[in-house]
């Protein structure tokens, strides 16, 4: 199953240099704080972390620390890794922070980050004090001294990091109040919560890839040895034998799942709908969707929905529902697709929903606008009423539905390969106005909609794509989370070429 929650371990760490008394001026009390010295690194500790337990923990996001482990939850000192390894191991966290307070230790930082094996992130505190401005002579450890180097210690400590191979994310030395801090800590967290997903990502085969969509084709093996991702498999038959029990279990439910499904829409045969067994048999599928994510853990489910026959008619509200709860069902047997839904939700702690669409026509006087539809998959609670209301009518094939996404900025996304490279498509686009079409669309404007067209064709894609709220913070997001997973990130609008060329030799 998707978690949208992380632990991150706190580990801030200082020099070990001696106390000393500094004196006072015009009759103060002596000062007990010097250049990398413990006070000063213990009074950035107890300014710093409240303010981000303060400011960043919440329902997605917890922390632990070094207080546990000492008196002053600071390490400083090789030999402690061991032991705060152990510690922090004990808690299971999801990440690891160092906190540069001072000029720091990198041999006990880059120990710790290679024993803990996470995703880690350095930070240094800027220097804020350069000495007393009343003080002028050069005698007097007050005239132009200096308490903690942070940042100066921070590049020791990234340079063993990398000496270690640890992959790790760097905020630039600020406040902890400063802008840069808050955009940098929260994509890290979100990079965490996707990295975590991906690494226990589990991945349902439910029968067989349709005839006809040999595009996509996915290698179970490469995903394993490659990134741990598992794939198991459940088949049609066996699929429609529990369908057919929970049809049959759960019976007096249909209809008040019916009905709510029937909330989003409202205009068409809302009545004649909710008289259809179509509709009751989806209900049924959406039932057995979820029991099977519940007994099996699965990340996202990948079907050719052929099983669903052995109720009779039924239609694509199961799926839709599914997805307003951030489950991930993708019909036409499309794995990497799944995947790509598992990221793109996990980069926003499933505080948005993705939808499964593809790229299917210009837009007809827009240069730089496609239209992205696909037939009734789209949660509904994306809907927007700009141009029509979202609307239900039956047909031969049951019930169908059609909704146009409400406008707004989106990121898009697509995970795929070719030759045994992996990449990543990324991007970002406006939703715009454009002509009618029946069933889930959203007309959506690209910055250079070319490069797209020239990278899905060129790159390792397929037209599905994957699409969400989003904009610049989910790019980077995702750029970040393919450089800890070593995939190429694939962002046309930030390249000049019209194909990426990780796959093919440019002259």
């Amino acid at each position: 199953m998707v978690s949208y929650k992380v632990k991150i371990a706190i580990a801030p760490c200082r020099r070990n240099m001696p106390n000393m008394n500094m004196p006072g001026r015009n009759g103060q009390p002596p000062r007990r704080r010097m250049m990398w010295g413990r006070e000063a690194a213990l009074d950035v500790k107890n300014e710093v972390l409240p303010y981000i337990f303060e400011n960043f923990a919440n329902e997605h996001v917890e922390f632990v620390t070094l207080d546990g482990w000492d008196e002053d939850g600071m390490m400083y000192d090789y030999s402690q890794a061991d032991s705060i390894a152990e510690y922090l191991k004990a808690q299971k966290p999801d990440a690891l922070f160092i906190l540069n307070l001072n000029f720091g230790s990198e041999e006990v930082a880059g120990r710790l980050a290679k024993l803990m094996d996470l995703p880690t992130l350095l930070w240094a505190v800027q220097d804020t004090y350069f000495g007393d401005p009343d003080a002028t002579d050069v005698h007097d450890e007050a005239y132009g001294g200096r308490l903690l180097d942070a940042q100066c210690g921070m590049f020791a400590v990234s340079k063993i990091l990398q000496r270690y191979q640890v992959k790790f994310t760097h905020i630039p030395t600020c406040k902890v109040t400063d802008e840069v801090f808050k955009t940098n800590f929260e994509d890290f967290c979100a990079v965490t919560c996707m990295l975590k997903n991906w690494k226990n990502m589990r991945l349902m085969q439910l029968g067989n890839r349709p005839l006809a969509f040999t595009s996509m084709m996915f290698n179970e093996d490469e995903l394993l040895e490659k990134f741990g991702i598992e794939v198991f498999p459940l088949s049609g038959p066996e699929a429609s034998r529990r369908l057919l029990d929970v049809r049959e279990k759960h019976a007096d439910e249909l209809q008040g799942i019916v009905d709510k499904f029937l909330t989003y829409f409202k205009a068409g045969d809302i009545e004649e709908a909710r008289n259809s067994e179509a509709l009751r048999n989806s209900a049924a599928c959406y039932l057995f969707y979820k029991e099977l994510f519940e007994t099996t853990g699965a990340s996202a489910i990948a079907c050719d929905m052929s099983f669903s026959r052995a109720i009779g008619p039924s239609s694509t509200a199961d799926i839709m529902m599914l997805a307003n709860e951030n489950k991930f069902v993708m019909f036409e047997g499309d794995m990497h697709g799944g995947i790509t839904e598992v990221i793109l939700s996990s980069a926003v702690f499933g505080e948005k929903l993705p939808f499964f669409g593809e790229f299917t026509a210009n837009h007809p006087t827009n240069p730089n606008a496609e239209l992205i539809w696909h037939t009734a998959v789209y949660p509904p609670a994306i809907a927007g009423n700009d141009n029509f209301e979202p609307y239900i009518i039956n047909s031969g094939w049951g019930a169908q539905t059609g909704l146009e996404v409400k406008k707004g900025d989106y990121s898009i996304a697509r995970f795929d390969t070719m030759n045994g490279k992996y990449s990543m498509l990324i991007g970002e686009f406006k939703a715009v106005d454009g002509p009618f079409t029946k069933q889930h669309y959203i007309w959506g404007e690209f910055k250079d909609w070319h490069k797209f067209e020239q990278a899905t064709v060129y790159g390792p894609y397929v037209h599905h794509m994957v699409e969400m709220e989003g904009g610049p913070h989910v790019t980077r997001r995702l750029k970040e989370f393919c450089r800890y997973v070593g995939i190429y990130a694939d962002v046309p609008d930030e390249r000049d070429t019209p194909f990426a060329p990780y796959f093919y030799e440019t002259k």
